[in-house]
C-alpha cells in the first residue's frame, strides 16, 4: 500500500456517502462490474475525447496550479486533481488487492496503455472515478460553509499536525523532503499543499455528512409506515414480524499500541478499568456511558452516537469475543463488562434487544436520509470540467526491490 493512502486510511474511515463510482468491492456499499463505465452520462464523450491524459513530468509540474474544474465557487487544481486520481487508485488497489488482475488491470504497466471494459482505458476509468468523487467532497464542504459546520474536532486535530506526520514519514521512507515523497506517489508537482488540501476537503466533507446524518430523526411511526408500504419486498428478503429479536450493544473502545506487548496490553486494560471503575462511581446509567463513548471511544464506527450498535445477531461480522460477550446466555439490559480483542479492551454495556424487522426499516430509512443528504448538497452545483487542461503525471504502482 502507498504511502498516502496509508496514512489517510489510519486517520479517518472511508466515507460511505461518497460513490465515486457505483463498482466497488462486496461489502462497500455497491457492486457489479468494476471494469465498466461508471462517469456521469453527460461527461462520457468528454472525457473519451482524449486518448491519453498523461503528460511529460516537466510540463505535469509546471501546470500543478492550472484550473481544471469548478464547483459553484470551488476551484479544482491539476495539483490536486492529481491527488485524487493516484489516491483513488490506491484505495481501488487497496480494495481489491490481488484480485485486481482478474478485472484486467496490470500495475506493471501504464493505466492509459491498458483497455478497461468496452470503451476507455483504466486511466479514462479512474479519472471520470476521481472527479466525480472530488464532486461529492467538494459540494459537501460547501454545504458546511454554508451551514456554518465546522470540521469536527477529531479530525481538526489529525490536519494539525499533518505536516509534521508527512515530515516523519518521509524521514522513515528516506526521502529527501516531504515534497519528493508525495511526488513518487502522486506525480511530478504535486506539494505537501495540495495533500493538505485534498485532505482538508475530505475531513470537511465527512463532517458536514456526519454532522447531519446524526440529526436525521425515525420516528416508530415511520418506521411502522415504511414496513406497512414495504411488507412484500422484505418478506421476500426474509424479514417479517415474526423474524425474532436482535441485541443493541454500546461500547467504549481503547486500542492497544501497536507494538502488542504485555505492558502495553496491561495499559490499555488499565485505562479502560479505570474509566469503566469511573462510569460506576457516578450515576452508571445508559446515557452517562453514551456520553463517555462520544467522548472517548477510538472506534470511529459507533463513536458519535455513544457507541452504539443496532442489529446485532450471530449472524453479524463482529470479532467473536465480542460477539461472545452480547450472545451470552441471560444477557440482560444494564449488564456491562469488559472484554479484550485484537484491537483492545471494549467497556460493554447491553442496551436490549429490538426487532430484527424494526431494525431493517430503520436502517432503510437511514439509508434514503443519507441520499438526501448528498443529493441536497450536490443537486446545488454544477461541475464545470475543462478536459483540454488535465495533465496526470506517471507513477509507479509496484514497488522497487
Amino acid at each position: 500500500m502507498k504511502r498516502l493512502i496509508a496514512l489517510l486510511l489510519a486517520a479517518v474511515m472511508t466515507l460511505s456517502f461518497v460513490a465515486c463510482s457505483t463498482n466497488t468491492p462486496e461489502g462497500t456499499g455497491n457492486s457489479g462490474d468494476p471494469t465498466s463505465p461508471t462517469k456521469d452520462p453527460a461527461t462520457l464523450d468528454k472525457i473519451y475525447q482524449r486518448d491519453s491524459y498523461t503528460g511529460e513530468a516537466l510540463a505535469v509540474a509546471e501546470n500543478r496550479n492550472t484550473v481544471v474544474a469548478t464547483l459553484g465557487s470551488a476551484k479544482l487544481t491539476n495539483g490536486v486533481l492529481q491527488m485524487y486520481y493516484w489516491m483513488d487508485v490506491y484505495d481501488y488497489l487497496n480494495n481489491y488487492g490481488s484480485y485486481v488482475s482478474q478485472y484486467g488491470l496490470d500495475v506493471t504497466k501504464p493505466l492509459d496503455a491498458q483497455n478497461c471494459g468496452d470503451t476507455g482505458t483504466w486511466q479514462h476509468y479512474f479519472l471520470g472515478s476521481c472527479l466525480e468523487a472530488w464532486k461529492y467532497y467538494q459540494a459537501m464542504a460547501l454545504a458546511a460553509d454554508e451551514a456554518g459546520i465546522a470540521i469536527l474536532p477529531e479530525y481538526q486535530e489529525e490536519l494539525d499536525g499533518l505536516y509534521d506526520e508527512l515530515a516523519k514519514n518521509a524521514v522513515d521512507e528516506g526521502f529527501e523532503t516531504i515534497d519528493v515523497m508525495i511526488q513518487a506517489d502522486a506525480g511530478p508537482g504535486c506539494t505537501a499543499e495540495d495533500y493538505y488540501t485534498y485532505t482538508e476537503l475530505y475531513y470537511k466533507a465527512y463532517s458536514y455528512f456526519n454532522t447531519k446524518f446524526y440529526e436525521i430523526e425515525i420516528t416508530d411511526k415511520m418506521i411502522d409506515e415504511y414496513f406497512t408500504e414495504h411488507e412484500a419486498s422484505l418478506a421476500v428478503n426474509g424479514i417479517n414480524k415474526k423474524t425474532g429479536d436482535s441485541s443493541m450493544v454500546r461500547h467504549i473502545l481503547f486500542q492497544v499500541a501497536e507494538t502488542k506487548t504485555d505492558s502495553d496490553w496491561e495499559a490499555c486494560r488499565q485505562k479502560a478499568q479505570d474509566m469503566l471503575d469511573s462510569w460506576l462511581a457516578g450515576d452508571a446509567t445508559e446515557d452517562s456511558f453514551a456520553a463517555l463513548a462520544k467522548e472517548h471511544s477510538e472506534d470511529p464506527g459507533s463513536k458519535a452516537e455513544g457507541g452504539l450498535y443496532r442489529g446485532l445477531t450471530d449472524q453479524t461480522s463482529f470479532v467473536q469475543e465480542f460477539k461472545d460477550w452480547y450472545l451470552a446466555e441471560g444477557r440482560a439490559t444494564g449488564d456491562y463488562g469488559l472484554v479484550k480483542t485484537d484491537y483492545g479492551y471494549h467497556i460493554m454495556y447491553y442496551s436490549g434487544t429490538e426487532p430484527i424487522w424494526v431494525y431493517y426499516c430503520r436502517e432503510m430509512l437511514l439509508d434514503e436520509g443519507s441520499s438526501k443528504i448528498v443529493s441536497d448538497a450536490v443537486d446545488k452545483y454544477e461541475a464545470v470540467i475543462d478536459y483540454d487542461k488535465i495533465l496526470l503525471g506517471e507513477v509507479k504502482l509496484t514497488e522497487e526491490k
